[in-house]
């Protein structure tokens, strides 16, 4: 693929002159063009997939009736079964995504992600056609279609670390993770303004209406476009690497041996904390807020999450620059915690009143986006530190034991969420409680952030290494050797 592409000659973590070519006389490593294509696979991926898993949330009701016909009357509802799923998917099924990535490579994991995802999305939108009178039928294609297109998640939520690792220099790595996993959130901002646009005066009770069909078909849409982006994608790796830590990295430790050696690293576990709670809690969070919300006269439908949503892409998009230009990896996740905490308190005292006008619906969006500017841009950062500490642990294995965590917090937080408020303690309305406990894991995870998160960046030590090393001795780091390239 190198030798039909133009070339952008760079060497590790050094500026690029203006015709792309460094001028470092020991050693040079290349990107290729062909790395914005891999890319935006798992960009498109992670959008579709997480449209797909929100779309239903803000029509909890609507979504109820058209697929079981009857209300919950206290048992699950349906939207909320389709969203568990996903997070009971992504446990199981994310060793096999790790597994696959790290040792088949980006290319077949590309695909297979793709082809999951379209596959759920396909059959979603078969649950939703009107002649399927059987309710019971359309919930059971509708949770099978989810069950499918949640195992997609397996893969693109390891890739954004491999590829960063794999195709980009050491300058361009955390922007890459940040733009594939702000990909994410842009899914959940369309995932709830769209349904809360397309359903405004959509009637409850009425079975025969086309209107699910036309979203699901819209969002199976959406799903292939990156299915066909994959199929251009011609090989797993670059011929020749992009920075000193990818040429040196190899998979000689085994995957069951680097699980375990990342859950053994204290720092990296510490770090598993913080990336679950910044994950689990914003999301179960927006969910959550709906009810309370309601309660006190606001009438929002999915806005807050979309709100919440947006602020946090541009939110990352800037922390990821600052983290490439600075390696401040640490300090923007401090940060990131605390100013998630304060306004997670701060919404949860402002709650404390009904609505009495038009400002206080202003505040509260301002709020939920603060949730989205300090808890979003840990994803990214998260993964990338997470890297740093477990190198040479390949990519996908660190990050993918990041996201199993985070995932199962995502499954168990609504319940325990749910649980606080059956209890009906303290507060005469009992989604307080259900906040409270909210409040106080964000200030577990602010302690350890500020206290006890001190990582060691293992990868940059052995570019900056290299680099000393290289003005001394030449090195070639051009990848000839096949089962190099087989083996990453």
């Amino acid at each position: 693929m190198g030798s039909v592409l133009n070339k952008e000659t760079v060497a590790a973590d050094k500026e690029t002159a203006g015709n792309g070519i460094v001028a470092d006389t020991s050693i040079v490593y290349k990107v290729y063009p062909a790395r914005w294509l891999v890319l935006a696979v798992c960009c498109f991926l992670a959008l579709s997939n997480a449209m797909q898993w929100i779309s239903f949330s803000s029509l909890s009701d609507e979504v109820q009736m058209y697929y079981r016909g009857r209300p919950a009357n206290g048992s699950m509802d349906v939207s909320l079964v389709t969203n568990q799923i996903f997070q009971f998917v992504a446990v199981f099924t994310g060793f096999g995504g790790m597994y696959i990535t790290d040792n088949k490579g980006i290319k077949t994991a590309g695909l297979l992600g793709t082809s999951l995802n379209v596959i759920g999305a396909s059959i979603r939108m078969i649950a939703s056609i009107p002649f399927i009178e059987s309710h019971l039928v359309r919930e059971t294609l509708l949770h099978a279609g989810s069950f499918i297109a949640a195992s997609a998640q397996a893969f693109f939520l390891v890739l954004p670390s491999k590829i960063a690792e794999c195709w980009f220099p050491g300058d361009q790595r955390a922007i890459a993770n940040v733009l594939s996993f702000v990909a994410n959130p842009a899914g959940v901002a369309l995932g709830t303004i769209v349904p809360s646009v397309l359903f405004k005066n959509y009637t409850h009770g009425n079975p025969n209406s086309w209107m699910f069909f036309s979203f699901t078909l819209g969002m199976e849409f959406l799903a292939f476009f990156p299915f066909i982006l994959a199929l251009f994608v011609r090989s797993k790796l670059p011929p020749t690497p992009p920075s000193a830590s990818s040429a040196a990295h190899q998979n000689n430790i085994g995957f069951v041996k680097s699980i375990l050696q990342c859950i053994m690293n204290l720092q990296f576990f510490i770090q598993m904390t913080l990336f679950a709670f910044a994950f689990s809690l914003l999301w179960s969070l927006m969910i959550f807020l709906d009810g309370p919300l309601k309660d006190q006269g606001y009438n929002m439908a999915g806005y807050p999450t979309a709100v919440c949503a947006v602020v946090g892409t541009m939110t990352s998009l800037l922390a990821g620059h600052i983290a490439d230009k600075t390696r401040k990896f640490k300090e923007i996740i401090r940060v990131c915690t605390v100013g998630f905490s304060c306004s997670v308190i701060i919404l949860r005292f402002f709650l404390n009143k009904p609505k009495t006008g038009p400002l206080d619906s202003i505040i509260v969006y301002i709020l939920c986006g603060c949730l989205g500017a300090f808890s979003i841009p840990q994803f990214p950062i998260g993964v990338e530190l997470g890297v740093e500490t477990t190198f040479p642990v390949m990519e996908a294995t660190s990050s993918g034991v990041l996201v199993i965590f985070g995932s199962l917090f995502m499954f168990i937080i609504p319940f325990v969420q749910t649980y606080t408020e059956s209890l009906r303690l303290f507060y005469q309305q009992s989604w307080k409680f259900a906040l409270d406990v909210t409040c106080a894991l964000s200030l577990v995870s602010v302690v350890l952030s500020l206290f006890f998160l001190k990582p060691r960046y293992r990868r940059l030590e052995l570019e900056n290494a290299k680099l000393a090393l290289e003005k001394e001795e030449p090195v070639v780091t051009a990848r000839t050797v096949v089962s190099d390239i087989e083996m990453r």
